[in-house]
């Protein structure tokens, strides 16, 4: 896809970098989506994918825009569930607010009886990570790892500890003061000992997932993919 052509469209209308199956199954919860594989039978590993913040006038919830949507197909393709979050957040200043319900949310998905409640992992994209500082203090044996897609990080950093491990997809392409968070977050990370693997993006932008279509891009996103599903499976 031209750069030309996605100034064109809305986010609501922008494809995921990847063309994956939706051949499996889509059900609908309060506050989020459940995408699973076609005939798949028994509690699976889930991965929750947590949209970052959209004014509340945009009449498209990013839940159902087909990046996120893409994520959920992702990992339904792989035998996993995807589950996306449809949290009622409008602007990254309500973002201690909303992530205060995050652990409710996340036991609720855990409930269901297609997840596996033992095998969970939390990818935040953009604004979205800011909504997973529960768990950089806390590392309950169920979370199988945390995953960031070019993070947005204005949370304090000194409640990370050693626990669960972390995937951070890095974009060379972002703007100078929330690269500097990310790279102060992961030099706090390594410095507690926090096992983080980190995929670089260089000539990526920020949602490069649907604003870059090129084998970069691409590869990045199935990298991320592989050490989350590995993680959720080993």
């Amino acid at each position: 896809m031209s750069d030309d052509l996605n100034m064109t469209l809305g986010p609501h209308e922008m494809p995921f970098v990847l063309d994956v199956s939706d051949s499996g199954t889509v059900t609908e919860h309060a506050g989020f989506d459940v995408y699973r594989p076609k005939d798949a039978e028994g509690p699976l590993p889930a991965a929750i994918i947590v949209p970052g913040p959209v004014p509340e006038l945009v009449p498209y919830r990013p839940f159902r825009w087909p990046l996120f949507a893409g994520y959920g197909r992702l990992m339904a393709s792989r035998g996993m569930v995807g589950v996306v979050l449809n949290p009622p957040y409008y602007n990254v200043t309500d973002a201690v607010q909303v992530s205060e319900t995050m652990p409710g949310i996340v036991e609720s998905v855990r409930g269901l009886a297609e997840v596996d409640e033992d095998r969970v992992a939390l990818w935040g994209l953009s604004g979205g990570a800011l909504l997973l500082g529960t768990w950089f203090a806390e590392s309950p044996a169920w979370l199988r790892c945390l995953a960031m897609t070019y993070p947005l990080l204005g949370a304090p950093t000194d409640r990370l500890r050693p626990g669960r491990p972390l995937v951070v997809t890095r974009v060379g392409q972002e703007s100078p003061d929330m690269q500097a968070e990310v790279d102060r977050f992961l030099s706090h990370a390594v410095a507690n000992g926090v096992a983080v693997q980190v995929i670089d993006v260089p000539n990526g932008h920020h949602a490069f997932d649907v604003a870059d279509h090129t084998d970069e891009s691409r590869k990045a996103v199935r990298q991320a993919e592989e050490l989350v599903v590995g993680y959720l499976t080993r």
